[in-house]
């Protein structure tokens, strides 16, 4: 799960990168999907067979993928891009909170501080912004960031419920090919030239797609808020992987952030050992 998250970091830096990249996210899940329904033809796993036996489930994946990908595109347009980007993390957050509710978990201390190293997780982990942005549009991007933080929560359990029954290259496969077909609208708001809309499908061939893979792999033997959680790290990546490639250095939030996750997923270990 460690090293999806590395590949994804080093995806949204490459996608940071790329002008115009942003409301073209569509093309890089569609280079994604592609490159893995490929792989998993040429290895005769049978790609179409195994969409036609679960359409429904293929669906749902890509409507969420897609979903997510809308809404915090919208969010980010709206802003404050430190409250959104943060607001869009909050995934183990809820996850987590909807154990407690469905009475899976108790809200004991431990989890309790759990929630607030996750939360300072978050805080730490995105960028500085001073940009003044008018109340009422700061308000509708906070809604749309909690709305595709809430499309990645039900992806991840999802998916942790799904991952042990499928073949793994070709549902991650599906699993963006459909999120690029419905997330296309995207791509008319600001067409990109060939030139990005290139990158942009190769950045899905080389990154996303291994990225998916891993984590449709990794969640077969992690529940679906530890899988979250560790998600987190895909922010610090993002900047470890720009600092190496670019004149951007780490930030200290970045390390605290990556910190913080870790010592998250330990506190998550031990309050579930406890009675």
């Amino acid at each position: 799960m460690l090293t999806a998250t590395l590949v994804w970091g080093a995806s949204s830096a490459a996608l940071a990168a790329v002008e115009g990249a942003l409301a073209s996210s569509a093309l890089v899940a569609a280079g994604g999907g592609a490159t893995l329904l490929l792989i998993a033809g040429v290895r005769r796993q049978g790609p179409l067979r195994i969409l036609m036996e679960s359409p429904a489930l293929y669906l749902r994946l890509g409507a969420l993928e897609a979903a997510n990908l809308m809404l915090f595109v919208a969010a980010l347009k709206c802003g404050p891009l430190p409250v959104v980007v943060a607001l869009h993390l909050i995934a183990p957050l809820l996850l987590l909170a909807t154990e407690i509710v469905r009475g899976r978990r108790l809200l004991t201390p431990l989890v309790a501080l759990e929630f607030l190293l996750v939360g300072a997780a978050v805080a730490v982990a995105v960028p500085s912004s001073s940009a003044e942005i008018r109340m009422d549009r700061a308000l509708l991007g906070c809604v749309l960031a909690v709305g595709s933080a809430v499309c990645v929560a039900m992806l991840v359990s999802l998916i942790a419920r799904e991952s042990a029954q499928r073949p793994t290259i070709a549902s991650a496969g599906w699993q963006l090919v459909v999120a690029g077909f419905l997330g296309a609208a995207l791509i008319f708001t600001d067409p990109p030239d060939p030139r990005t809309a290139g990158s942009l499908v190769l950045v899905g061939a080389l990154l996303l797609a291994p990225g998916f893979v891993l984590y449709w792999r990794g969640l077969r033997g992690l529940d679906a808020t530890k899988a979250s959680i560790i998600g987190l790290n895909e922010a610090v990546f993002a900047a470890v992987v720009s600092a190496i490639f670019t004149d951007t250095p780490i930030t200290l939030g970045a390390v605290v952030g990556g910190v913080l996750v870790l010592s998250a997923v330990v506190l998550d270990d031990k309050s579930r050992q406890l009675p």
